[in-house]
């Protein structure tokens, strides 16, 4: 897949087609027929043309990426088979686009079974960065060796049942929000040591900012999995500031004038340095820092210094000065007692002049002059104005970094611009009879899933966008937030008396609104969306009681609120909240938590079988065993892993058996407990 090679002369004028105006209905209309085309083209067992080296993988993940961000759901069967084939091609793909899009494709599938595989991707894509900060079309190569030990120990990761600790709420005192959580798999970590051999050889050689905003997207969606990415991020940083044009933009390599595209690469490698920012940010004033008891004998010292914030910007290290003014901000001022007699709290205020904001700000000024065609692009000339069907193949990839800036940074209009209305009326124009755009299955669909992803308004990092659109010294740069989704019909009640075997599944619930404000004590008759949206709006100090809240709270309304926030939810958040959900379920009886395994909703059923497990009761055997048959892989993998726990057998089967081996280990399990009673 190379998006770039095609990028000399892209962007869209502010005036094209004023004859035409996509309604949402048309922009929704579209998206289907789009999804409905990428369907067809990835059908079958081989979602993807092995043959074609150029797109391969990657192509299929970016077109996972699109159904999904287009409302298919993640049990469809192109889906399926897609996610398949990523996880088949992870354990030997070297490409920097491959690896990055089959990463953040594994990611917003959301299977549990994924993150060691999200990790092995995300060290091996660390190891393809270069001292600048940068990537270029591979990240080293892949052993047979690693190829065969990492699909040996990682193919069969999975969640063990069991109890564990109980998630208690913080205590009083605002805790400070943690770095993105997360435990490398010890497979993981021990390839992560031998590929530093290779980081070291990656470090000298060349880039561009087509991969390296890939790379990027990547390193942002690993972090959320537990890779160690600080220093990663720090270069892109550094590359990003250190590199930006006198108009404001960003070459695709080089010393030369920039392009549209890679204006929004390097955006988007800001707006990396803004979130980190605003999260140490957070981090110190959530935290309370005393003043230190004085020795025995000695007086306090009005004149000693304030405690340091982690943020190294904030806090350089006595160092030699320079004449870089982003190593040598302003002296912080004083911290601010609001009571005497309380612990000092270290608020650590922006300096003015942030070198960071100032980069956005001309970055964003001169993607505004491109869309309005007053802006040179690429190696010289002015952009093209297109009108109607005029968007030629070379477009797409500009829309979808285009949208991604957008999203990101929480904007509606740039440069005075209606980014999404822009490209939303060129591509309703634009799309095929059959519901392709651009070259279409001559290269694997990739233009096609460009374009419904910008239709979509895809966002693959929305904890990035909570903490950049979210920062109230950026409001200048937002003409307004995007619009909310509807919200969809009020869910059904639980039952409140236990629930015949052979009773119906429980209704499929609604996806939440998501509302920025952060959540409040939930009354007994909450309404599920609102208690899901609130969840997840709620600030990082907050988010452990708020989650107890939630796990405790009484009535049905919580159950329904959890299991639709982990749709909306990332990392180690959705993580902590399937936890969540399973504890909760260990407190109904045997007959509600059979009536949730067969409900409608996979997440619902995969927590009822995992509480079946944490309960440690064996009458639940013969449910587990039903639970192997579930046509949801995460559901089935839940039951095998609760049969382990609970058992200390292992009959299977494994993840990628066939259905007769997938009956055998059914016909095995059963047999055992036969024998056992």
């Amino acid at each position: 897949m190379t998006p770039h090679r095609s990028l000399s002369a892209v962007a869209l004028a502010a005036l094209a087609c004023p004859c035409f105006a996509a309604t949402p209905k048309e922009i929704d209309a579209a998206v289907q027929k789009g999804a409905a085309y990428l369907k067809q083209q990835y059908a079958g067992p081989k979602p993807f043309k092995a043959e074609d080296a150029e797109d391969g993988i990657g192509a299929a993940a970016l077109a996972g990426l699109a159904l999904l961000e287009a409302g298919t759901p993640a049990d469809d069967a192109t889906v399926a088979g897609i996610a398949a084939a990523a996880r088949n091609a992870s354990f030997g793909e070297a490409r920097t686009y491959h690896i990055a899009l089959c990463l953040m494709f594994l990611d917003r599938l959301g299977d549990p079974a994924d993150v060691p595989l999200v990790q092995m991707l995300g060290v091996r894509l660390l190891a393809g960065q270069n001292a600048a900060g940068g990537w270029s079309y591979d990240c080293g190569s892949v052993s047979q060796a690693d190829i065969t030990a990492l699909r040996a120990a990682l193919m069969n990761a999975e969640l063990r049942a069991g109890v564990r600790p109980p998630l208690e709420p913080k205590p009083a005192v605002p805790a400070r929000p943690a770095a993105p959580a997360g435990r490398l798999h010890a497979d993981v970590e021990k390839y992560a040591g031998r590929l530093a051999t290779s980081r070291d050889r990656n470090r000298d050689r060349g880039d561009d900012n087509s991969n390296t905003q890939f790379g990027i997207l990547g390193t942002w969606v690993a972090r959320r999995h537990g890779v160690p990415t600080d220093a990663a991020l720090a270069l892109i940083e550094k590359r990003f500031l250190a590199t930006q044009t006198g108009t404001g933009g960003w070459p695709y390599s080089g010393p030369v004038q920039g392009s549209p595209s890679m204006t929004c690469a390097g955006l988007l490698g800001l707006a990396t340095a803004v979130g980190l920012r605003e999260e140490r940010r957070l981090r110190a004033e959530a935290s309370p820092r005393p003043d230190p008891a004085p020795k025995a004998g000695t007086k306090p010292n009005p004149a000693a210094p304030a405690a340091k914030s982690d943020d190294p910007f904030f806090n350089p290290p006595p160092v030699p000065k320079s004449d870089d003014p982003f190593f040598d901000p302003p002296a912080l001022p004083e911290p601010k007692v609001k009571d005497a007699s309380k612990p000092k709290v270290v608020v650590v205020p922006k300096p003015p002049g942030d070198a960071r904001d100032a980069a956005v700000e001309r970055g964003l000024a001169a993607l505004g002059r491109s869309l309005a065609g007053d802006e040179p692009a690429g190696k010289g000339g002015k952009n093209r104005v297109l009108a109607g069907r005029g968007l030629g193949n070379r477009d797409f990839y500009f829309l979808w970094s285009l949208e991604r800036v957008g999203v990101v940074f929480g904007l509606e209009k740039i440069g005075g611009i209606d980014w999404y209305q822009l490209g939303a009326d060129e591509l309703v124009a634009a799309q095929r009879a059959n519901g392709s755009w651009g070259k279409g299955a001559g290269s694997g669909g990739v233009d096609t899933s460009f374009a419904v992803l910008f239709l979509s308004r895809s966002n693959l990092v929305r904890d990035l966008t909570a903490r950049v659109a979210n920062d109230p010294a950026n409001a200048e740069l937002r003409a307004a937030r995007l619009p909310a989704p509807e919200p969809g019909p009020a869910p059904a009640p639980e039952p409140k008396t236990p629930v015949a075997v052979g009773s119906p599944p429980m209704v499929a619930l609604p996806a939440p609104v998501p509302l920025p404000t952060p959540i409040v004590p939930p009354s007994p008759a909450a309404d599920a969306r609102a208690v899901a949206a609130d969840l997840v709006g709620t600030p990082d100090a907050d988010w452990d009681a708020a989650l107890v809240r939630v796990r405790d709270g009484k009535g049905a309304a919580y159950t329904q609120a959890l299991v639709a926030a982990v749709g909306k939810l990332d990392g180690e958040r959705r993580r902590a909240a399937r936890e969540a959900l399973a504890e909760r379920l260990t407190r109904m009886s045997a007959d509600t938590l059979r009536a949730m395994a067969r409900s409608d909703e996979a997440e619902l059923r995969r927590a009822a079988v995992l509480a079946m497990a944490m309960k440690d009761d064996r009458a639940h055997l013969p449910d587990l065993v039903a639970a192997l048959a579930d046509t949801d892989a995460p559901v089935a993998r839940a039951a095998r892993a609760g049969l382990r726990g609970v058992t200390g057998q292992d009959f299977g089967p494994e993840p990628d058996a066939t259905p007769a081996e997938r009956a055998a280990a059914i016909r095995a399990w059963a047999e055992w407990i036969r024998k056992q009673k």
